[in-house]
């Protein structure tokens, strides 16, 4: 069962487009796994992360604004990560819900 790790993404503003998804490793235009790990919430292998494949949870766009469909993705996605224990769990939702705070004027449920 994976164990994971909640990160707070470094976002550069905030939009209500929707990026291309799901992103790939080859998408980001940087090499370093701890500057990819910026567009994600969680890491079932820490922070930076040892792969790709280890984050879940994209909440940015690639030029690392906050993505509001994203954020309504990770609500829904969430519940379907398996062996995520209650407690990040519960964290991770209050955390999209802190992000959500970007868009003042939006819902998550909208």
């Amino acid at each position: 069962m994976p164990d994971y790790t909640l990160h707070v993404p470094s976002i550069r503003g905030a939009t209500k487009e929707s990026p291309n998804t799901p992103y790939s490793e080859g998408d980001f235009p940087m090499d370093d796994m701890a500057d990819i790990d910026d567009y994600f919430l969680l890491s079932t292998s820490d922070i930076p992360p040892e792969s790709f494949d280890d984050l879940f949870l994209p909440v940015a766009h690639l030029d690392q604004r906050l993505s509001l469909p994203l954020l309504k993705e990770a609500l829904d996605e969430i519940e379907t990560l398996e062996g995520l224990d209650d407690e990040t769990k519960t964290e991770t939702i209050d955390m999209i819900h802190d992000l959500a705070e970007c868009f003042p004027n939006e819902g998550l449920n909208d």
